[in-house]
């Protein structure tokens, strides 16, 4: 394993700790907000609140996945990771959410070419991530550095421009050995995405595919895991898509069937009803902490082991995160 590179820095893996593998505490604006205001997340104080609570339940770092063109904002995750340096760690991303949320006309991923849209991206994982987050013609890249590439396909379908987010992400993966973690609409096209990283020169056993819970096919995830792929489930505390116990029991399946090895676990909060620091005006919510707190009691009590529950949490975000020469 190589070095895990947090916005303050590159660590060695073995710091990583507990760690929510997908997850958000800021998003400043993007399409997803426009659709629906509870997308938005610009608070500073309340995230800080809830990144604080989310190390108070024994958290060590968290993998924040808003990329280029949704509402990223680099200077306040920034300022976030300065407030808790030496507490926890914050990895950023760079890269592309799903095709909708882009222009397929007028985007420069849809106008720039594969190579020079790579290039754009391996300059945030070496030199330092874009103040405006490639919004325009300025580039001023601060001190942090992006630790993960993403792209994001549709439920049942990968369009032209995401077909070639996924290229970029193959390319600059392979000029950074930077992870790739992926944005999968209902869990769904993931053999073909990983026929499109694999067909590019992507490694495998460094991709993660997000958001499966929602496809819960357990023969799909057998597939998937033995081509060397790893799997995040990040949907606890969402019971209008499924409750805790089901999501806990599919984990319990995959680890007596011998894939405790590529398993991640996140949040996903996405909107501000799952921040409890962000909904504090107006009620009490459960926050990130509920990964912890909640969660993991419900993979105990279906019986997932102890050694399963730290090798999800902490061993395989170590591996999995890791850049390598």
């Amino acid at each position: 394993m190589g070095m895990i590179r947090t916005v303050l820095g590159d660590i060695p893996p073995e710091e990583i700790g507990v760690t929510d593998s997908h997850d958000h505490l800021i998003r400043s604006g993007g399409p997803e907000v426009k659709q629906d205001p509870a997308f938005l997340m610009d608070d500073l104080d309340a995230a800080k609140r809830e990144f604080a609570a989310f190390l108070k339940a024994g958290g060590r770092t968290m993998v924040c996945m808003d990329p280029i063109g949704c509402g990223r904002n680099v200077p306040k995750m920034l300022e976030l990771a300065e407030s808790f340096r030496g507490r926890g760690h914050i990895l950023m991303t760079t890269g592309f959410q799903k095709g909708s949320l882009y222009d397929p006309r007028t985007s420069f991923l849809a106008t720039v070419e594969t190579e020079k849209v790579a290039a754009l991206m391996t300059a945030e994982i070496t030199e330092g991530m874009d103040r405006h987050s490639y919004n325009g013609p300025v580039v001023e890249r601060l001190p942090a550095k992006a630790g993960l590439i993403k792209a994001g396909t549709s439920t049942r379908l990968i369009t032209p421009l995401e077909e070639k987010a996924l290229k970029v992400a193959a390319l600059t993966q392979r000029e950074t050995g930077c992870p790739i973690s992926l944005h999968t609409d209902q869990g769904t096209m993931c053999p073909e995405i990983l026929d499109i990283l694999e067909e590019n020169g992507a490694c495998l056993e460094h991709t993660v595919l997000c958001h499966v819970q929602r496809n819960p096919d357990r023969y799909y995830y057998k597939t998937l895991l033995d081509r060397g792929a790893n799997l995040c489930f990040d949907e606890p505390n969402k019971p209008h898509y499924r409750p805790d116990t089901e999501i806990a029991e599919n984990l319990l399946w995959l680890v007596e069937q011998g894939y405790q090895k590529q398993l991640l676990l996140g949040m996903d909060a996405g909107r501000i009803e799952g921040l409890g620091s962000y909904m504090e005006p107006r009620g009490r919510a459960n926050g990130l902490d509920y990964m912890l707190t909640r969660f993991v009691p419900v993979m105990k009590w279906v019986g997932v082991c102890d050694a399963a529950i730290h090798a999800i949490l902490e061993e395989n975000p170590a591996r999995v995160f890791s850049i390598w020469d």
